[in-house]
């Protein structure tokens, strides 16, 4: 099955169809949704710095380990889970909205041609922009409620334990100021826009650790550390993120790693891969209440 034509088909009976939809049938739908059909690709260097972040978390808390990659590894997930969640590059591979001059993107056809459209936002992105209102300074961005709702329902999920989230983001006081754009890519070609080679490749954007953070909370979760993948690479493994390859995601994303580690029904725990953290600007904001556990970076 073409993976285009099937898309436009679709768009074609449903339209207008919200931006989220569309790029939630681009990325899951079972026939030819792209994490459908593809897999991600480990990485040696964050493979190794996961498995130690992970066995120093184990220590604090007896269970299990769960690696969430895309939407369908959800499904593993169960009520009352123990352990380490990790999130590798996962909330970035779920959908998002998109916001115009506050108003909701939708996405409609003419022939073989996508046209945007823009119409009041529904209630689930409301909620989200009352919170973002207090950061936005662009006309244009993102809206990572997905993302926001997934941290809140893993949260509901994991009765104790911690969540460990490698991603590609921006806090709050950064995502809305900057003007991000989509970062889409497949195994071989990257660009940023969305309404080419449709159904050939993944859209993404960029993770607000912030909402993570807030989404998180509803369900329990406590901010633990929030650092650079550099500095948990050097944490971890003694090793510095240069000598990790580029890829084409990589080279799509307009921003760079980071990692947020999140815990719950345990205290807050001094964990290797947060030994050191930035100390400058906004990292301060979210590593404030454990200066006095943690050696601070340069």
């Amino acid at each position: 099955m073409n993976p285009e034509k099937s898309i436009l088909k679709y768009l074609s009976e449903k339209s207008p169809l919200s931006f989220r939809d569309f790029v939630w049938f681009i990325l899951y739908h079972p026939d030819v949704g792209y994490y459908s059909r593809h897999l991600q690709p480990n990485k040696v260097h964050r493979r190794r710095a996961i498995d130690v972040a992970v066995e120093d978390m184990l220590e604090f808390c007896d269970g299990e380990v769960l690696e969430l990659k895309t939407l369908n590894d959800v499904e593993k997930l169960e009520d009352g889970f123990r352990g380490v969640i990790v999130a590798n590059e996962f909330f970035t591979s779920l959908p998002f909205y998109l916001v115009d001059r506050g108003m909701e993107v939708y996405v409609d056809i003419n022939g073989e041609e996508f046209n945007e459209t823009l119409m009041e936002p529904s209630k689930e992105l409301k909620e989200f922009l009352s919170y973002t209102s207090a950061y936005v300074d662009v006309t244009r961005y993102p809206a990572c409620v997905d993302a926001a709702k997934m941290a809140e329902l893993i949260g509901s999920k994991l009765e104790r334990g911690f969540l460990l989230a490698i991603d590609y983001g921006l806090p709050a006081e950064e995502y809305y100021s900057r003007k991000l754009r989509i970062a889409c890519f497949s195994e071989d070609t990257f660009g940023h826009n969305p309404y080419s080679k449709v159904g050939l490749q993944a859209v993404a954007a960029p993770v607000d650790f912030t909402a993570l953070i807030e989404w998180g909370g509803r369900s329990g979760f406590s901010i633990t550390g929030f650092t650079s993948y550099r500095y948990f690479l050097l944490n971890t493994i003694g090793e510095d993120e240069l000598e990790e390859p580029s890829d084409f995601k990589s080279i799509a994303m307009p921003v760079t790693i980071k990692v947020l580690v999140m815990h719950k029904g345990i205290t807050r725990q001094k964990l290797k891969c947060l030994r050191s953290t930035p100390s400058f600007g906004y990292w301060n904001r979210y590593n404030y209440e454990i200066t006095d556990e943690f050696e601070s970076g340069d």
